[in-house]
């Protein structure tokens, strides 16, 4: 057994396990059947940018990512 003083730990990041489409689409469809609101959606986004090494994503894959995911973006004034 290793003693606890010698065991490292690092606190819990989703993004390091979303690596797939699938990963992204499940991830997604889940934040989509919790309900959850534009500041936990936002969240959510930001957790499968960083899954995918940076802070900002081209529209294009944005929106393929959704459309994976069954869903779609739509714009409308506010």
């Amino acid at each position: 057994m290793i003693p606890s003083s010698l065991l490292e730990t690092r606190e819990f990041d989703v993004a390091n396990y979303i690596e797939t489409p699938a990963d992204v689409a499940a991830y997604l469809k889940l934040a989509v059947a919790e309900g959850e609101g534009p500041e936990e959606l936002a969240s959510t986004l930001g957790d499968i940018l960083r899954s995918k090494g940076g802070q900002r994503l081209p529209l294009e894959a944005f929106v393929g990512l959704l459309h994976g995911a069954g869903l779609e973006m739509r714009v409308s004034p506010v």
